[in-house]
């Protein structure tokens, strides 16, 4: 089906099961990023985690997630599963934008394209010829009324990503700015913040530390460190090669300093009494593609709200970036505390500090697709 400019359907007419892929195929030489964002019965991003884009992946609910599909040769694709959705979230917008130099007038025949079990179901084509100096395109829209139902808007939007965030009500956080090459010490205070580091001049290992703190038992005088807390330090990574895996003390799993992936996890600190917390050694870390650093507790306390958790980034002679846990969720046992990327010469570190129940929620999160299952020390 062939949909025009301002046409609207009934959406079970398209995808009668509710589960679906959504793509963006934007044909151009500049750089344009598609998003979705889950909004509330007043057309407002109310919770910001429904905010899907480059840099998250997957809604909580996981009814939302960024991911390729081999349907569409590999491409990134927003996969949505509707009855799974919150019934708080009402509209459903799909966009694609530009932050840089140049404006929408300038892309290619382009198109959304909806898929639903491996078929292909609708399309909306568009192209340059409707926008002129917009930086920003609303393209379709999924809203509830009575039913669910589907809007081919190809609206233009004069911002970019962030002014359209700040329309649905959303705030961004502004990283401070990065500089090519850090000699000093760095703290990553707020999620979102950055920093840029260059590997070019120094050969020894990016060095990742997790000390924390034993809660205190008892009262007054007679209070105590509890020494039954045990925090794990782990990542999960992708190098550039495609191999991925899983590098923490569960499992038995403290990688390699000599082989792939030159990711080396030194010991399994059970209490915190080490002086020196657990280190994590990357070896190579240009080969790095995607590496997520993250905490857990595994046993002794119920959540991060009773450990005052924080992990150090450094290389010697290079760079030092200390991650402090000071937002900790309730209930929650898993932190994904920050993420190392590529960029150009160099790698970018970003403060992520989310906290999920376990393992395979921070996998959905950041779309590596391993295996789990139930393990103990």
């Amino acid at each position: 089906m062939e949909l025009i400019r301002g046409q609207k359907l009934k959406f079970a007419d398209v995808a009668a099961s509710g589960v679906f892929e959504v793509l963006i195929d934007i044909q151009s030489n500049l750089v344009v990023d598609t998003s979705c964002f889950g909004l509330d019965e007043a057309r407002k991003l109310s919770d910001d985690r429904y905010f899907i884009f480059y840099n998250q992946k997957a809604s909580p609910c996981s009814s939302i997630v960024l991911q390729k599909s081999p349907l569409f040769a590999g491409k990134e694709v927003f996969k949505l599963n509707l009855s799974t959705l919150p019934s708080s979230i009402k509209n459903i917008v799909f966009a694609a934008t530009i932050d840089q130099e140049g404006a929408m007038s300038a892309i290619g025949p382009s198109a959304l394209r909806l898929a639903e079990k491996g078929e292909e179901r609708l399309i909306f084509p568009f192209s340059g010829r409707d926008f002129s100096s917009e930086k920003a395109v609303m393209v379709a829209e999924l809203y509830f009324k009575d039913q669910w139902r589907f809007s081919a808007v190809g609206q233009g939007f004069n911002g970019g990503l962030s002014a359209l965030l700040k329309h649905f009500g959303g705030e961004e956080i502004t990283p401070p700015p990065a500089s090519k090459v850090n000699l000093g010490k760095v703290t990553l205070e707020k999620r979102g913040a950055a920093q840029k580091v260059d590997l070019a001049k120094h050969a020894t290992p990016v060095h990742i530390n997790l000390q924390w703190n034993a809660p205190q038992q008892g009262k007054g005088f007679f209070q105590k460190k509890s020494s039954d807390v045990d925090l794990d330090l782990g990542c999960m990574y992708r190098l550039k090669n495609g191999n991925m895996g899983v590098i923490q003390p569960l499992g038995g799993n403290f990688g390699s300093r000599n082989g792939s992936p030159y990711i080396y996890l030194d010991k399994d600190d059970r209490s915190g009494a080490a002086a020196d917390g657990e280190n994590m050694y990357v070896f190579h870390p240009e080969e790095i593609e995607l590496m997520v650093i993250f905490a857990m507790i595994y046993e002794g306390t119920a959540e991060f709200t009773a450990v005052s958790g924080r992990v150090t980034i450094e290389r010697e002679g290079n760079f030092e970036i200390a991650v402090p846990l000071n937002n900790p969720e309730g209930g929650k046992r898993f932190c994904a505390v920050a993420r190392i990327e590529p960029d150009g010469d160099s790698i970018r570190v970003t403060k992520d500090e989310l906290y999920f129940p376990g393992h395979r929620e921070c996998d959905t999160h950041y779309g590596f697709g391993f295996q789990w299952k139930p393990g103990r020390k």
